[in-house]
Order: C-alpha cells, then sequence, then structure tokens
C-alpha cells in the first residue's frame, strides 16, 4: 500500500470535476467517468496516453507515493499531515497548458515561489514517515541524488508543479490536437486554489490510487475513504 502527499481541486469544485472525467477517473468517489466528447477520432488516441495518468488521479504531486516507514500508520500520517497543512495559508495559482518532461500538463502561468516552498517543506517534513524508495535507473547524476536523499528524483530545484493530463505524442498533429482539446475542455477553468494537502492511497499496485482526505490550511481534516 501506498501513500502519497498531493494538491488536488476541491472534489466539488469545476476543475476537479474537468480534469477528472478528462482522466476518466474520479478518485474521491471511485467511480469511471465518461470521457469528454472529443472531436472525430480523438478519443480513442488520447485514451491509451492517459491511461497512467488515471491511475494516480487528478493531481500534482507534493510528496510522491511512498510506502509507510516502520512502526508509522495511517493515523499517524494523516495527523502530521494535518498538522503541517494547519501552518499554511491558501493561495491561487493560474495554470497554462504546457509540456513537462514526456507529458502534455497544466503548469503554473507565473511565479512559483508559494507552490515551490510548499513542496518542499512537505518533502523535508514528511520525510520520516516514508519507507527508503528503491533505486531508479536512468537519472542524470543531480535527480540520482535527491532520489537517494528524498526518496524521488524531482524535488528541491529539480520540482515543477503540474497536473498531468497526458503522456506527450511524438506525432506534431496529435500533439497539437491533444492540446487543443485540452484548451477547450479547461476553458475558464485554469486556476488552481491551494487549500488543502490531499492525501491519496494506492490500495494495491493495480488499483487506481484514491482521495483518502484533505488537509485544510484552516485545520480541518475530511476524510473521503474509510
Amino acid at each position: 500500500m501506498r501513500y502519497a502527499i498531493y494538491y488536488a481541486p476541491a472534489p466539488r469544485s469545476a476543475l476537479w470535476r474537468a480534469g477528472s472525467e478528462w482522466l476518466g477517473w474520479d478518485a474521491a468517489r471511485g467511480v469511471t467517468l465518461l470521457p469528454p466528447a472529443l472531436p472525430g477520432g480523438l478519443l480513442a488516441r488520447l485514451s491509451p496516453l492517459t491511461r497512467r495518468a488515471a491511475h494516480y488521479g487528478w493531481h500534482a504531486t507534493l510528496k510522491a507515493p511512498f510506502r509507510l516507514a516502520e512502526g508509522v500508520d495511517e493515523a499517524q500520517l494523516l495527523q502530521q499531515v494535518a498538522a503541517l497543512a494547519a501552518t499554511c495559508t491558501p493561495f491561487a495559482l493560474p495554470l497554462q497548458i504546457g509540456t513537462l518532461r514526456d507529458a502534455t500538463v497544466l503548469r503554473v502561468a507565473g511565479d512559483c515561489t508559494a507552490i515551490d516552498a510548499l513542496a518542499e517543506r512537505c518533502v523535508r517534513q514528511l520525510l520520516p514517515l516514508g519507507a527508503s524508495a528503491p533505486d531508479r535507473p536512468g537519472l542524470s547524476p543531480r535527480e540520482a541524488e535527491l532520489h537517494a536523499a528524498w526518496g524521488y528524483p524531482y524535488v528541491l530545484d529539480q520540482f515543477c508543479f503540474h497536473l498531468t493530463l497526458a503522456r506527450f505524442s511524438r506525432e506534431p498533429a496529435l500533439q497539437a490536437a491533444i492540446e487543443r482539446a485540452a484548451a477547450a475542455h479547461f476553458d475558464g477553468l485554469l486556476q488552481a486554489e491551494v487549500a488543502a494537502l490531499s492525501v491519496f492511497v494506492e490500495p494495491r499496485p493495480d488499483e487506481p490510487m484514491r482521495l483518502l482526505a484533505e488537509c485544510g490550511f484552516a485545520g480541518s481534516l475530511t476524510r473521503h475513504l474509510r
């Protein structure tokens, strides 16, 4: 069983609904959703590119999936995440459609200082809760150094806030069509309201991740999965 600390839009928000529909998976309710209506033939070509993102749910990673350290249980995890969240102040992030490494994403359109600081706090303060991560091949020297120290290579100076839409397509026409479809689907919704830390759980490797709880910056703890 793995857990992760994410930014996720509030489950009743329009951005949550739009992202969950795009991926075809609602991690709060644990249900498969009908995908959005897309121009001729695009859906069939898009579905294989969203499958991996759908497994992890509609989110932006703050602390990547991890197994609990020995002696740590779920209640302690939620307690520590809620304590961290209660020290944070809400903020908003304007978003834009773009690419990052091998993915099409929603990423920050402006100043990243606040979200970078939040992600760093999650990585540093919650490190003792997670078990050591296995080696990961194919990393740059800096990424390997970060992975060894923090259990994930894309943290601290390598962190870039993003919500994954799909794997990047090497076919220029298909990639352009995906970006046009995403722009239409998320029209008017390109702002993230960051007011909670969301804890997701992956019960088994073959099961998609679920929203376990939201730890609000005002001190609330809302469980979505019992």
